[in-house]
């Protein structure tokens, strides 16, 4: 299983960046980028199109060694570089960092601690293993997917009737939502190995007091977050901006933006569960 899905990873890499070096422009643009932004939003497409493999083998891989329960080996991919040099930089930076994190799970899984090992015998994608692997991650990339066609609607519809301030203020709302989406998935994929596990060895008991505690978990983080984006939503939009015009229009649109956030530590930690 994980050479199969070491190759197929692969495979989706290359489709991925041919895509987006050949169609990157377009899709940016039905993105809601404008003649304004275009020039940034394709310099920064056209550097970090490149490192797609990286993005793909870090995440990807990063499971199996979760799955092994090397949690903190796996924590530690986590790698943060900066180089001052714009748009562009900021791309390169991105897929420095990507690939040295990718180089950190490929060497753990071809080494001596690993319990699971890459091995050139099984790199041959077999249909029997990979797309059982293809089907059980059909339902996170719906979610994924959907997300992004709601950003292309609203991202067109704002740009054609509230113009680049709009499309500003949109991009500033789904920054903060991943303070609520990143460690909301973070507690879900310290969970979900432990009812994995659990469910496969049929110690459902175990799995139902994990499922309750996780859910418990997620739905305060989720509560609290609500409330603190109510109570300061030009703190959170000032985070992205110093633009006092910007910070002003994101503000109110942020509380009605996450009007219902308190709901969604019940919704991931289902959806994250049922996987």
């Amino acid at each position: 299983i994980l050479s199969g899905c070491f190759t197929v990873q692969i495979i989706i890499s290359a489709i991925l960046t041919a895509v987006l070096l050949l169609f990157g422009r377009s899709m940016l643009l039905t993105f809601g980028a404008s003649e304004n932004t275009i020039g940034y939003a394709v310099d920064y497409m056209s550097i970090y199109a490149v490192g797609t493999i990286f993005v793909q083998m870090t995440l990807g891989m990063n499971m199996f060694i979760t799955a092994q329960g090397f949690s903190k080996t796996s924590m530690l991919t986590l790698f943060i570089f900066g180089l001052g040099m714009g748009v562009k930089g900021a791309a390169l930076a991105t897929i420095i960092s990507q690939a040295v994190s990718c180089g950190w799970v490929l060497a753990f899984l071809t080494g001596k601690k690993t319990f699971l090992r890459i091995k050139k015998e099984y790199l041959k994608p077999v249909p029997s293993i990979v797309f059982p692997c293809l089907a059980l991650g059909l339902s996170t990339f719906v979610m994924q997917s959907s997300e992004s066609v709601i950003s292309v609607c609203f991202n067109s519809s704002l740009l054609k009737y509230g113009g680049d301030l709009a499309v500003g203020a949109m991009t500033i709302l789904t920054s903060t939502m991943q303070f609520a989406m990143l460690p909301l998935q973070g507690i879900g994929q310290g969970a979900q190995p432990i009812m994995s596990y659990n469910y496969g060895a049929r110690n459902i008991d175990r799995m139902k007091k994990t499922f309750k505690l996780h859910l418990v978990i997620s739905l305060i983080y989720s509560t609290l977050f609500w409330l603190f984006v109510q109570l300061f939503p030009a703190t959170f939009a000032g985070i992205f901006s110093s633009d006092p015009e910007l910070v002003s229009f994101t503000a109110g649109a942020l509380r009605i933006y996450c009007g219902a956030m308190f709901l969604f530590g019940i919704q991931l930690a289902c959806q994250m569960t049922f996987v």
